[in-house]
């Protein structure tokens, strides 16, 4: 019998993972029987520890070099490896959820990592990916004070002035470590030979995270055609193998 996740209130992380449940949880996705979910880039684990809870799933979390996972490391139906993305110990078609949360842009191997989670993602489970948009102006919209990790407005400030100092210098790449990330037409045909359908969500996300209170008609303004494609951050989307899946 699995055990109650231990309670932690608010239990809090990235807000992709919390925008990744709630997506998830619109287009019907199945709590029962335990989903499986691979959490591939775990850091300390609390994205993992999330979507367990949320999803009431079982769930396996990588990353090449695992952080001290602390109050995560006896989470109940969480289990942590050191392993890497681009040759994934696991057998084919095994997990329903493949969360690929700001990784894909630390990857040596980009495509090959989408093809190794493809081959372990059930025909019908999803992938929820997001990792900077490459053509972005600035690298943050500004700090939210629930949905943003561990970050405040000085922090946001630092990370575009570190951004723009890359930029001038020409080294802008995500080889170079400059967290550079992909533009959309990049990512999506790296997608496409793996995944045929592919939702893009940034639009969606970035109202989620920033779209409340004062900020809100600015937020829709910058997130409309054409002035998304650099006023996004980062881009999201959710993709499946098997185009046939009935949802």
């Amino acid at each position: 019998m699995s055990l109650a996740a231990p309670a932690v209130t608010p239990l809090r992380s990235h807000a992709g993972a919390s925008f990744c449940c709630r997506t998830l949880e619109a287009l019907g996705f199945r709590t029962e029987p335990q989903p499986e979910v691979l959490v591939a880039g775990c850091g300390a684990g609390h994205e993992a520890a999330l979507l367990q809870q949320a999803l009431s799933a079982r769930v396996t979390a990588i990353d090449i070099q695992l952080d001290d996972p602390g109050e995560y490391a006896d989470w109940p139906d969480l289990e942590m490896y050191e392993a890497s993305v681009l040759d994934l110990p696991f057998e084919a078609d095994r997990f329903d959820l493949v969360f690929y949360h700001h990784v894909i842009e630390h990857v040596s191997d980009p495509a090959r990592s989408l093809g190794e989670l493809a081959r372990v993602l059930s025909p019908v489970g999803w992938l929820f990916l997001g990792t900077p948009n490459r053509h972005r102006l600035v690298s943050a919209l500004g700090a939210h004070p629930q949905r943003d990790w561990q970050s405040t407005v000085g922090a946001k400030v630092r990370e575009n002035l570190h951004d723009w100092r890359a930029r001038l210098a020409g080294r802008f790449r995500n080889e170079l470590g400059a967290h550079a990330g992909f533009s959309t037409r990049e990512l999506d045909r790296m997608l496409a030979p793996h995944f045929a359908v592919r939702r893009w969500l940034t639009r969606e996300y970035l109202r989620f995270k920033y779209g409340a209170g004062k900020r809100r008609r600015l937020v829709r303004l910058l997130t409309a055609r054409p002035w998304i494609g650099w006023a996004a951050p980062s881009i999201y989307v959710l993709c499946r193998k098997d185009p046939r899946a009935s949802r």
